[in-house]
């Protein structure tokens, strides 16, 4: 798999692997992106206005996972949160999304991820997942992840959490 900042051609390509993503919640009877308005919340334009903060993985010229990587996140600046220092030089991951027929590519975008950040000087990866979703839970947990709060946003009720990714 090869990876690389996304670009605005890519968008349509992303925005297909999120519907096949909604699709394949639907008929696993999973309730998270298929119940919370994700295309109500985030429009074409919202694509368009962020291109900037993707990363994709390719596979044989097709796009088959996408991720988004911030520098700031609203949902961890509550009062009361407990993430380890707000003030460290951190990416906030949003919006990962693989194709369900190519297994293994969130794992690879991850470490990718990892070593992208590390490489930037950055010294934690955050992110939140459904709370109630144990599959999502255990995956993020794997793979080093630890909880370290909650968040609510509109219809989303998450579980926040970070690893340091600092090397050595």
């Amino acid at each position: 798999m090869t990876f690389r900042k996304a670009r605005l051609s890519d968008i349509d390509a992303i925005m297909t692997l999120v519907q096949l993503r909604i699709d394949w919640m639907n008929v696993m009877g999973l309730h998270q992106w298929n119940e919370t308005d994700y295309f109500g919340r985030y429009p074409r334009a919202y694509w368009e206005a962020h291109i900037g903060s993707f990363l994709i993985g390719e596979e044989q010229g097709r796009v088959v996972v996408a991720i988004a990587l911030y520098t700031e996140d609203v949902r961890w600046t509550r009062d009361g949160l407990y993430a380890g220092s707000l003030t460290a030089k951190a990416y906030y991951l949003h919006h990962l999304v693989t194709d369900p027929t190519v297994p293994g590519a969130g794992v690879q975008m991850m470490h990718y991820v990892e070593r992208y950040a590390s490489e930037q000087g950055i010294k934690l990866l955050r992110l939140d997942s459904a709370v109630g979703n144990q599959a999502l839970e255990k995956y993020y947990m794997d793979l080093g992840y630890v909880a370290c709060g909650t968040c609510h946003d509109r219809l989303y009720h998450g579980v926040l959490r970070e690893k340091n990714v600092t090397a050595g």
